[in-house]
């Protein structure tokens, strides 16, 4: 039997997701995509969790590429926190306090590897689109 510790975990996780996104989507919405990893835990930290999913899906409402690449992003932070689908916001919204640190902390500890594989993967630098 083997284990996995969360690192390692979030890390295959991490490495699925961007390459799907690579796979199934438009240079475009990689892009984009890209540059949403670099800024988004920088929302985290100004913000609040709650706040930047709530501007997530504010903007994951517009058509076209940028939609897309909110929506994906939805998708994955809701996957890091093991939320139900269109349920992200609200669990994070309804939590108590300290399992809206732990959320805060899972996600700021995971989106490490969502960064790296912006870079290596889709090849979108921070400071590109967002």
């Amino acid at each position: 039997m083997s284990f996995q510790t969360r690192a390692q975990k979030d890390l295959i996780l991490a490495m699925d997701l961007v390459g799907d996104v690579r796979a199934r989507h438009n240079e475009e919405v990689q892009q984009i995509y890209g540059g949403m990893c670099h800024n988004f835990p920088v929302m985290v930290r100004t913000c609040g969790l709650c706040q930047a999913i709530a501007f997530s899906e504010d903007k994951s409402a517009s058509d076209g590429d940028r939609g897309t690449a909110h929506k994906l992003l939805l998708s994955h932070v809701g996957k890091v926190l093991g939320a139900q689908d269109k349920q992200l916001l609200h669990m994070v919204r309804s939590a108590d306090v300290v399992t809206y640190m732990q959320y805060t902390r899972q996600l700021l500890d995971s989106w490490i590897y969502f960064k790296r594989f912006a870079v290596s993967i889709l090849k979108a630098e921070a400071g590109q689109k967002e």
